[in-house]
């Protein structure tokens, strides 16, 4: 059952430590939302929240920050009110209580439609107990208030609880990988007051008609919703965002129905959507605003009659002329040439500004709306534009197509950042809208090779080639063009352990199209003599040495965004006297379905040594189902990985 408000019991008071996660630091005794209708000239939605969290270490603090959006939109808002709450102590064996006064709640503007009513709990610490209450009024119909049953620490109880009159039909979404422990649906009925205010007559005799009220009955369905001993949502390795793995539940308002006329449908379509965006001030419109940039479009069709060229120097020519600020966003901050004339501007500038260049040049593009990895998946149903925040240029040439993105000087044409790889997007085209796989082009690819002599004292001296492409080059040259190549050098040295990186030369860090090549000579010194054992690492400090995959189950994918792709050859040239006492064995792992594959390939030719290690991870997603093996596959990977090469001096008797 939720908390009542006001009632503490004992046993709350006196915990120390959460049950079901012990290394809890606060925990969510009880939450408990309802949303009914209510009638005010016009149906309005009331949506009330009683909270109540226990306080067990000093991180669990943030807790007491609350923050309760609310939305206002022209004449239509959102209200927020009777806000109350307490913190509760034991102190000398007393229950003390301290009030949330209402001075200390105060507003605060997210964005132009978006605020927060924001306050901290009062005299917070290690064992408090704080609860509280709000009631918000909307009259957003379409945005019946969803219910989060996780959140980033354990919720012990959860109940939400939906009213909803016979006029309005709601789709449901449900998320999450948790079960319901209650989930009931009752029909009940409701009355509401309509009331009407007197208004003049038309016509010559004028007059008014009188105002009054009326009251309706209507049948209502009443859904309750619990989950208990909800476990935190941990940040993890390879996923999107944790909002994406939440239990919760969503509404989107279908049909509205009153008695005596005609259903209306209230989900926006496509069609709608993609008219009304083509003619919006900070989208549409800014494709139509081409003059400015004529001459540059003229002179790149003069100088490239292939189609796919003038792609390239276009997607070059938004590179180097617009600087990314790093704001994301699917509308203009302000006209496009703003951003071209000072040479900075948003994602939705800079891909507006590529995708209107693109048309000018005669190719066949459009813009297409993405959500970005962090902001979580779309859903596929209706159209709901919140749950976009970035955009980027579609390009279709013959039967080939390609997605670009200029706010990264790093970028070739035809590859999106990490920050895109998520799911789907809609391409936002007159003639021609439809969903898009937002999908990697080329892998983490990274190639290492490396021939060394080993020398009697133990020491080693050789040649090392790095060679990278896709996703890893695109991450090394940022690293080069940022730290520099000195520093970057240094880099690789600290990596490797006890060798010395010497004369490194790099290959293409700014030819986006080729591998980027690192070659340098490597050293490591030994002792001053001769010794009898040699001991080598064949990975020289590039192997895995942890596994990423820690959990002992996991609900959630494993996103790794783009498909991985490194290859370690090393040959080592054993010195004369010396004979492999040991050496790792070879190994073939490979994951379910042709998930990825783990080569370990020992071969040995006279006095050399050959080892080759390969992974293969051959896709960017893999699902809850295939952990387990995810997890054993490294597990084998790292413990090959730690193996060594041991060379003995051959005795002279």
């Amino acid at each position: 059952m939720p908390a009542k408000f006001g009632k503490v019991d004992e046993k709350e008071i006196a915990m120390r430590l959460y049950d079901q996660d012990t290394s809890a630091a606060a925990v969510v005794l009880s939450d408990y939302g309802y949303s009914y209708f209510i009638y005010s000239k016009g149906f309005k939605i009331v949506f009330e929240r009683h909270t109540r969290i226990k306080v067990l270490k000093k991180s669990g603090y943030e807790v007491a920050n609350i923050s309760v959006p609310y939305y206002q939109r022209n004449s239509k808002k959102e209200s927020v009110y009777n806000i109350k709450g307490f913190t509760y102590n034991q102190e000398g064996g007393k229950l003390t209580k301290d009030k949330l006064e209402s001075k200390a709640v105060f507003d605060e503007q997210t964005n132009e439609n978006w605020f927060a009513k924001k306050f901290t709990m009062p005299n917070v610490k290690e064992g408090s107990i704080i609860e509280y209450s709000y009631s918000i009024t909307s009259d957003f119909l379409y945005n019946l208030r969803e219910w989060e049953f996780q959140s980033t620490i354990p919720v012990a109880y959860s109940e939400y609880n939906v009213r909803i009159p016979e006029y309005f039909h709601y789709k449901q979404e449900q998320q999450g990988y948790l079960r319901f422990d209650q989930s009931t649906r009752t029909n009940s009925r409701d009355r509401f007051t309509i009331t009407w205010s007197s208004d003049l007559m038309p016509g010559m005799g004028g007059g008014r008609t009188p105002g009054g009220s009326e009251q309706v009955e209507a049948s209502s369905d009443v859904y309750r919703w619990v989950i208990k001993n909800a476990p935190a949502l941990r940040p993890e390795k390879y996923i999107t965002t944790l909002r994406d793995y939440q239990s919760k539940i969503d509404f989107e308002l279908q049909t509205v129905k009153y008695p005596n006329s005609l259903p209306q449908v209230m989900t926006g379509n496509w069609d709608d959507v993609t008219k009304d965006l083509l003619m919006a001030d900070k989208f549409g419109s800014q494709l139509n605003r081409k003059g400015f940039f004529k001459a540059e479009i003229a002179a790149i069709t003069a100088k490239h009659t292939n189609p796919e060229q003038q792609m390239i120097a276009i997607h070059n020519l938004v590179k180097s002329s617009v600087k990314w600020n790093n704001k994301y966003g699917y509308y203009t901050s302000g006209p496009i040439r703003k951003a071209f004339e000072n040479r900075s501007g948003s994602a939705a500038d800079i891909n507006l500004m590529l995708t209107a260049m693109l048309q000018d040049a005669g190719l066949d593009a459009g813009p297409v709306l993405v959500s970005t990895r962090e902001h979580g998946r779309v859903p596929q149903g209706s159209p709901m534009l919140n749950k976009f925040n970035y955009v980027i240029a579609h390009v279709k040439l013959g039967d080939k197509e390609y997605l670009l993105d200029a706010t990264d000087p790093l970028l070739p044409a035809g590859m999106l950042p990490v920050r895109c790889l998520n799911g789907q997007g809609r391409l936002i085209k007159k003639d021609d809208q439809r969903w898009v796989a937002l999908t990697p082009t080329g892998k983490l690819t990274k190639f290492f090779n490396g021939e060394l002599t080993v020398n009697p004292n133990g020491g080693l001296t050789g040649k090392v080639m790095e060679s990278s492409t896709g996703y890893n080059a695109l991450s090394l040259r940022r690293t080069i063009l940022e730290d520099g190549k000195e520093k970057y050098a240094e880099k690789i040295s600290k990596e490797i352990g006890n060798y010395k990186v010497e004369k490194p030369e790099f290959q293409n860090v700014e030819d986006l199209n080729q591998a980027l090549n690192i070659n340098y000579s490597l050293t490591a010194s030994g002792n001053t003599q001769p010794v009898d054992v040699i001991y080598l690492n064949p990975m020289l400090g590039q192997g895995e040495t942890e596994n990423p995959f820690k959990l002992e189950e996991r609900l959630y994918p494993v996103d790794l965004a783009v498909p991985i792709d490194y290859t370690h050859v090393i040959r080592f040239v054993i010195p004369e006297g010396y004979e492999v006492e040991e050496s790792p064995k070879g190994a073939i792992i490979s994951l379910p379905e042709d998930g990825g594959k783990f080569m370990y390939i020992v071969q040995r030719e006279g006095n050399v040594l050959q080892i080759m290690s390969k992974i293969n991870m051959l896709k960017p997603v893999y699902f809850a189902p295939e952990y387990p093996y995810l997890k054993e596959f490294y597990n084998q990977i790292v413990a090959k990985h730690a193996e060594q090469v041991v060379l003995k001096k051959i005795s002279s008797n």
